[in-house]
């Protein structure tokens, strides 16, 4: 839990702290908490902690993929690809995060993978989505002055999920394709600069992931709660 000061100012000057919670979906409030799992469902623990504390929030979701899939209408475990549509109430299942956050507060940034069935459900979602071809067309920075303001239209500020999966690094075949590594430090520095972010999840980080993937992730949250070169 980072004790929050003001996102935005340099991150020498702010004051961390954390904190241990006997109800991690009930914190205090005043926090920019920040998650960190193995998978993409560490994205809804950390969001229904957000949507507790907050009456309306958005969620800028910058991952290669939706997590929209539509599940098996007998499954009863979430299936990690279809962490945001269960956020969203997609599948009619509990677990929903309305009326505090609504699909037109979602926005996807580095979208570059979505099954047939996935990207139907996205179509009719009302969810915000923009692709890596997006991203070649309209450059990072503003790309990210749109989902921000998306996210926070209506809200008292945002949840950013990121995955590592968005960003491609040199070797990893998880991340081909992907923001190149200052795309996403633009990214989370425009999301510093907001001052809107209520907290944030990083999904991916596993034994198995290369050192020096879990350092740069590392680094990118820096730039999301404000550390600057000057």
């Amino acid at each position: 839990i980072l004790a929050r000061e003001g996102t935005g100012a340099r991150l020498e000057a702010m004051n961390f702290d954390v904190v241990e919670l006997a109800d991690i979906e009930r914190p205090p409030s005043g926090l920019v908490r920040l998650t960190a799992g193995a998978d993409r469902r560490v994205a809804h623990k950390a969001l229904t902690a957000t949507a507790r504390a907050t009456h309306s929030c958005g969620l800028i979701w910058i991952d290669s993929i939706a997590a929209l899939m539509p599940e098996d209408e007998d499954g009863i475990d979430l299936p990690e690809g279809s962490v945001l549509a269960r956020t969203l109430g997609l599948d009619h299942k509990a677990g929903a995060l309305q009326p505090q956050l609504s699909p037109e507060n979602v926005v996807i940034v580095g979208l570059r993978h979505a099954d047939p069935a996935e990207a139907r459900v996205l179509k009719d979602s009302r969810v915000s989505a923009f692709t890596m071809t997006d991203i070649d067309a309209m450059g990072m920075r503003d790309l990210m002055h749109e989902a921000i303001r998306i996210a926070t239209s209506g809200t008292q500020g945002f949840h950013v999920s990121y995955s590592p999966t968005v960003t491609e690094f040199a070797g990893w075949a998880a991340g081909s394709g992907g923001l190149t590594v200052r795309e996403t430090h633009q990214a989370m520095e425009a999301i510093a600069l907001s001052g809107g972010l209520l907290s944030m999840d990083v999904s991916g980080l596993t034994a198995d992931l290369e050192p020096r993937i879990g350092t740069d992730a590392v680094n990118f949250v820096m730039s999301a709660f404000g550390k600057r070169i000057l």
